[in-house]
């Protein structure tokens, strides 16, 4: 017979459910904003978005893997903190970078194709892979039953996945229409960071590792 939660639990349940909702808006969002960062840079053909596509991608891979090594490790609300501070933190810098500091790295080199990858990747890489590590430690605080570890994790990744859309669609069709990109970052920040440290605060109401056993 599974232990009953407590109200002060299930409040921060609800809270892991939101956060995979808002940061898999943020992690699909970014990627339109890193698109409007570096278009102008580089061109908005093929080459720049499948940049943008692949270090995304490869970002939340390597996310992926590092946050089920933490999650096993320190599967507690305060990595969630942590995970969402350093991306706030992180997309603080791209707002610097996107005033003008990008551009020197096209000093690398000649050709377009280094710049393009060295940006992209500033850009891109570090915020998805800090992103990224949300989703396993989701999972991990979620799932109080092995018997039902499926349907929690395919709910917490559909979850994500219509963040993604939301993301997407919002940022292309009302965001980036009325604001420009480094505001977009400088707002996505701020999100990041207040969620950070609102689950540091909610964080004192429920022992250290709820939903790890």
């Amino acid at each position: 017979m599974l232990k009953p939660i407590k109200p002060a639990e299930r409040a921060l349940l609800a809270m892991v459910i939101f956060d995979t909702f808002t940061l898999g808006f943020l992690t699909l969002g970014f990627e339109m904003i890193a698109g409007r960062i570096l278009t102008p840079l580089f061109g908005s053909g093929i080459y720049t978005w499948a940049t943008i596509i692949s270090l995304v991608v490869a970002g939340l891979m390597c996310g992926y893997y590092a946050g089920g090594f933490f999650a096993d490790r320190y599967p507690s609300f305060g990595m969630a903190a942590v995970i969402k501070i350093l991306s706030g933190l992180y997309l603080l810098l791209v707002f610097y970078l996107a005033g003008g500091a990008l551009e020197s790295v096209f000093s690398l080199s000649q050709g377009d194709i280094i710049p393009l990858f060295a940006s992209g990747f500033i850009v891109c890489f570090p915020p998805m892979l800090t992103l990224g590590m949300f989703s396993p430690l989701a999972v991990r605080l979620l799932l109080h039953d092995p018997a039902i570890a499926g349907r929690v994790t395919g709910g917490l990744f559909a979850l994500s996945a219509l963040g993604n859309i939301f993301g997407i669609l919002s940022t292309t069709f009302i965001l980036i229409p009325n604001f420009g990109s480094r505001a977009i970052t400088a707002s996505f920040a701020v999100f990041a960071l207040g969620s950070g440290i609102l689950s540091i605060l909610m964080r004192s109401l429920t022992p250290r590792r709820v939903g790890a056993g």
